[in-house]
């Protein structure tokens, strides 16, 4: 008499542990892109940021200048709390591979694109301050959009969001990341306009804030 072939539940099966894998690797992609961005905000506030400071021309030092110092913070607290407590589906469908898969490519383009910005101008710092002798800097991701770090901190909140399916990142990205970079940047080329007049001028004339210029 031929016997009954084992039973295997979902959780041992293969192709569930592929699933798994492929699930957990997508997330983590997400969560380590966003954790190396908070460490690195913190290092180069350290080591950068007050010294900048300390020799500037400008500063501006309106309530707007400040608006985005509670955002890497908050950033770390929400993806670590969210890496910690997120769990693969028990049957993972095409639209969960779909929407953690997406998450994680985006999330490395956002890398790149602070990679591709750090390199453009190697000495860059948090903050808002004019440096003597700092020139407008067009080359590079600053050439794409005129501010890629800024760009880039949005971008990895919404990866955040997407990866975790989390309605609360989402609200916090629509609600404080987004316009406060907005202001953030408005404040800084108000600065940069008063500093650097017309060199500024067409630099914002040819490229987008956030968004390339294709025209």
């Amino acid at each position: 008499m031929a016997e009954k072939p084992s039973y295997v539940s979902p959780l041992e099966r293969p192709d569930r542990q592929t699933d798994m894998d492929l699930y957990r690797t997508a997330t983590s992609i997400v969560a380590i892109v966003a954790l190396q961005r908070v460490l690195l905000i913190f290092y180069f506030t350290i080591t950068r940021l007050w010294a900048y400071r300390k020799i500037a021309l400008a500063v501006p030092g309106s309530w707007i200048d400040f608006v985005t110092y509670p955002e890497p913070p908050l950033l770390l607290l929400a993806t670590v709390l969210l890496w910690r407590t997120d769990m693969p589906p028990p049957e993972p469908s095409l639209l969960h591979h779909v929407r953690v898969a997406s998450a994680g490519a985006v999330a490395l383009a956002a890398l790149a694109l602070q990679i591709w910005a750090l390199r453009s101008i190697p000495g860059v710092s948090p903050g808002h301050y004019v440096l003597p002798d700092q020139s407008v800097v067009s080359r590079g991701a600053y050439g794409f959009v005129r501010h890629p770090l800024y760009l880039q901190a949005i971008v990895v909140w919404l990866t955040v969001a997407l990866g975790f399916a989390s309605v609360t990142a989402l609200a916090i990205t629509l609600l404080y990341v987004i316009p406060a970079y907005v202001l953030f940047a408005r404040s800084e080329e108000k600065m940069l306009l008063g500093q650097m007049a017309d060199a500024y001028s067409s630099y914002r004339e040819r490229v987008g804030m956030f968004f390339p210029r294709l025209w």
